[in-house]
């Protein structure tokens, strides 16, 4: 089983496009958007639209800079987090701006999965995994472009030359 995360697309086709490509490599059995899919964008909105409806097999998570319009009217079918067992663990996906490593959900998780920050973080604590994606479009301080993929071998944060930034290995 593989799982691709990516969050924070704030509009960007360019980047956007980008994961595609990198979707169709990898071939993931999921892709879990971790919100703020919308805001921000320079580039049609449609055209944003077309390219995350050819990717089959994804879950929506709603981020604190998708709008009730955006959510209303766009085509993906939005959440507000996700929960499940993946891997043989309790995974916890959420955006973020409520949810994060600094405060936890009324959910047991082993693994909680956030977005929002702009900053790609593998992070092994007490026994849980805190991870975070970052922004395909927006990276903030000194981190790069990225996305995660976990498979049954671990945890992989990569840029969008689909080069390895940091991994860990369950």
């Amino acid at each position: 089983m593989k799982i691709m995360f990516i969050s924070d697309i704030h509009g960007s086709v360019d980047s956007l496009t980008r994961i595609k490509e990198i979707y169709d490599i990898e071939k993931p059995n999921e892709l879990i958007i971790l919100g703020d899919v919308y805001l921000g964008g320079f580039n049609s909105i449609d055209e944003l639209n077309d390219i995350l409806e050819s990717i089959n097999n994804k879950i929506v998570i709603r981020g604190n800079c998708d709008s009730e319009v955006d959510v209303l009217t766009s085509p993906l079918m939005f959440i507000d987090y996700y929960y499940d067992t993946l891997f043989g663990k309790k995974f916890f996906c959420t955006h973020g701006h409520i949810y994060n490593i600094s405060r936890f959900p009324n959910k047991d998780f082993d693994v909680m999965v956030s977005g929002h920050t702009h900053r790609g973080m593998i992070l092994k604590d007490n026994g849980k995994y805190f991870l975070n994606p970052g922004s395909i479009s927006r990276p903030r301080g000194d981190s790069d472009k990225s996305f995660m993929i976990i498979d049954d071998s671990g945890i992989y944060l990569k840029d969008l030359d689909n080069n390895i930034i940091d991994k860990l290995s369950w």
